[in-house]
């Protein structure tokens, strides 16, 4: 559900408590300013529903507020209602001019103020039928979950506004339109009523006078008929030509009504073209940032083998591990950097100590005592890293604070993996280490977190 924000204009600090918390009874959102300048700065940070506006305040009044606030294109879509003790048709007018939508007096009923929220569609009536949202008012869902894009976020609102402004300004047309319509008829009742009343008092003066000239002459029935019938001939067209007038109105109503629809589904048309516009990009730059992981992870494993005698996680790869975490973390990498530790199958032969080392490069590969590796058949970490490296590990804020997790496995000979195979026309023991000690790596895996 997303609320709706109204501010409140007065420098009586009462009178802002009293509609506040009118209008908080029906779930609004009630900011509010003590003066009008107040009121444009708190816009320029946060924009509203609806702004409810004193007229008389210290420095500038309420219905300069309104010309400030239509002239600015951020806020001139914004309504203004005049909250205010003034009262009288030529206020009304006025304020109606400057850009208000209407006057509420200092001591409002809450049923005026609910149909004033009501025909702004702030609220809803829930004593009616639910009818379905009118076309081009719904937000849609990915908006409301607003952290996703906040470019999104104000085109779509900007879209809406607009929507919602336009039926609201149909909707003051329609009900102007309309009272116009009944006060003109009224006025022309009341013009034909005189005219039939001057009418009358003169043909009665008239009729006196020819009575007094001449007592001999009588006029015919059917003279008397036409005077008779002559009120209501006049009544008749006066009454055409105001429901002429009517009808007219009523079809630029319409034609208004169809400019709305319009309007409504260029809109529409828009938000989606934005939403797959948006969604697109979106999918691009999830393609371009697992493309850069993809970079870092080569890149970083071109040359990741070491020599038999070296500790597979030693200062050097410590070194490259440390920069691959910054540059991770620089752009935001969450997930798992995975180091997997494979053993090359070396050539070796026997020492003094009765141990193995590496055979000597002339030896024929057949004169190998084993293929295989001192650490075959152990999996111990102690083994495989130096004690910076594993204090590294333990404490630095680049595996513990950035949301980047560092997992090491430590591979057998068995469940090492081959990088490179073994020709079969290998002669030397020289030839086959060359191709082992570059199975003897350390591996490192990204592996971005699920979104």
């Amino acid at each position: 559900m997303s609320f709706k924000r109204a501010l409140v204009v007065d420098d009586s600090k009462s009178a802002r408590r009293v509609l506040g918390s009118l209008l908080e009874k029906h779930n609004l959102i009630v900011e509010s300013a003590a003066s009008a300048e107040d009121a444009l700065e708190l816009l320029k940070r946060q924009p509203v529903d609806v702004v409810f506006m004193d007229h008389t305040m210290p420095g500038m009044d309420g219905l300069e507020a309104v010309t400030a606030i239509k002239k600015n294109p951020r806020t001139a879509m914004i309504p203004v209602m005049m909250y205010t003790a003034k009262e009288g048709e030529v206020y009304v007018g006025q304020a109606r001019a400057l850009g208000a939508v209407g006057v509420l007096p200092k001591q409002v009923r809450p049923a005026e103020l609910f149909e004033v929220l009501l025909n702004l569609g702030l609220v809803t009536d829930k004593r009616a039928r639910k009818r379905p949202p009118s076309p081009g008012l719904e937000v849609p869902a990915v908006v409301a979950e607003g952290a996703e894009v906040d470019a999104e976020h104000a085109e779509h609102v900007q879209g809406i506004a607009v929507q919602a402004l336009v039926t609201r300004i149909l909707q003051d047309q329609h009900v102007e339109l309309r009272s116009d319509i009944l006060s003109s008829q009224r006025e022309f009742a009341k013009r034909v009523a005189e005219e039939i009343f001057d009418k009358q008092e003169a043909e009665r003066q008239l009729s006196e006078a020819r009575a007094e000239a001449t007592r001999a002459w009588r006029p015919g029935p059917w003279l008397l008929l036409v005077f008779a019938l002559l009120p209501a001939l006049i009544f008749f067209a006066l009454f055409r030509q105001a429901t002429t007038e009517r009808d007219e109105a009523l079809a630029a109503s319409a034609r208004l009504t169809v400019a709305v629809d319009q309007a409504r589904m260029a809109a529409e048309s828009q938000q989606s073209d934005l939403l797959s516009g948006l969604a697109l990009e979106r999918n691009e730059a999830d393609t371009r940032y697992l493309e850069l992981i993809n970079v870092l992870e080569w890149a970083v494993n071109q040359r990741n083998f070491f020599p038999l005698d070296e500790v597979a996680m030693d200062d050097a790869r410590l070194e490259t591990l440390q920069e691959l975490l910054a540059r991770l973390a620089a752009i935001g990498f969450e997930g798992t950097v995975r180091l997997d530790a494979h053993l090359g199958e070396f050539c070796l032969v026997g020492d003094e100590a009765g141990g193995f080392k590496l055979a000597d490069p002339d030896l024929p590969l057949e004169a190998c005592t084993v293929l295989g590796h001192p650490l075959d058949n152990s999996v111990a970490l102690g083994e495989r890293q130096s004690v910076s490296f594993a204090n590294f590990l333990a404490s630095s804020p680049l595996v513990n604070q950035s949301g980047i997790e560092v997992e090491v496995v430590a591979h057998s000979r068995i469940d090492s993996v081959r990088r490179y195979p073994f020709p079969a026309n290998l002669r030397t023991a020289g030839e086959w280490n060359e191709i082992a000690a570059l199975n003897n790596r350390l591996q490192f895996s990204l592996l971005p977190a699920a979104p």
